[in-house]
């Protein structure tokens, strides 16, 4: 019985038991992720060789595109199915909301690392073939002109120094993710309406009034009138840009801070089944 009461908070509320659930759920995806993104690669390769056409080579990158997407799908499974399993045996719905966080956190972070690591043997057999079969396999640099082994070390460089940019990044978007998917998963229409709806009324709410009204002073403008709206669409356009740079990242970070405990309080609703 002492051992019994002693054994802790989290082994009592199963939280033990929820990593070790979503390491191997959450595990298998990501494998299944990087094999299918690897034989992908190791094709491509095959192209140039059978057309004799260069390879197009990005250099080494961590694919944050990529990683966001798997996040998004992964944090709806793990906010709907994976929350009423863990559930169903009398689990604690905080071990369960903070075990379902640290594991899209880390399996994440371990796809975009993945990712990362990925791309680093694909560069190196792209490099192998290009000195080898020089004739048959040539490289195409995209977005750079430098060329040989330097794109791999320079991108290489690149890629290590915004790291942990995308990794924060990466923390951030899994719990306005994971905050979707509980939300999805409790109102799925009000969810979407809010989601998709006010974007798109506000985007017709400014947006078509001005093209509108750009579109009607280029018909009856004269050539000085155009110029002038010119300037101004380029500085529309220029404190936009001048706004996702400064503005977007603490605004993205207090998003990721707010969903966690709203998430938590529209999770802790979820009926025992």
């Amino acid at each position: 019985m002492q051992q019994t009461l002693d054994t802790g908070f989290f082994r009592s509320a199963r939280f033990p038991g929820v990593l070790r659930y979503h390491f191997k759920t959450l595990g298998r995806t990501v494998l299944l992720v990087l094999s299918i993104l690897f034989g992908s690669q190791l094709l491509s390769l095959l192209f140039p060789i059978l057309t004799g056409n260069p390879y197009p080579y990005m250099g080494v990158y961590a694919d944050q595109s990529l990683s966001m997407i798997v996040a998004m799908v992964c944090a709806c499974v793990v906010a709907g199915r994976s929350t009423r399993f863990l559930l169903r045996f009398g689990t604690s719905r905080f071990s369960v909301w903070l075990g379902n966080l640290i594991g899209l956190w880390a399996g994440m972070v371990a796809l975009l690392l993945g990712t990362l690591l990925l791309n680093m043997l694909v560069g190196g057999l792209v490099l192998l073939l290009a000195s080898v079969l020089p004739q048959s396999f040539a490289i195409k640099p995209l977005f750079t002109d430098i060329r040989g082994t330097a794109i791999f070390t320079h991108t290489l460089g690149t890629a290590l120094a915004s790291l942990p940019q995308a990794i924060l990044y990466m923390l951030e978007w899994v719990s306005i993710f994971y905050l979707f998917g509980c939300c999805l998963r409790r109102r799925p229409g009000l969810t979407l309406t809010v989601v998709l709806g006010v974007p798109l009324l506000l985007m017709m709410l400014t947006l078509i009034p001005a093209v509108r009204q750009a579109a009607d002073m280029v018909e009856h403008a004269n050539e000085q009138q155009m110029m002038m709206l010119g300037v101004q669409w380029l500085k529309v356009l220029m404190d936009i840009a001048n706004f996702i740079q400064h503005r977007w990242p603490l605004i993205q970070l207090s998003a990721a801070v707010v969903s966690l405990p709203l998430s938590y309080l529209c999770m802790r609703g979820t009926a025992q089944p």
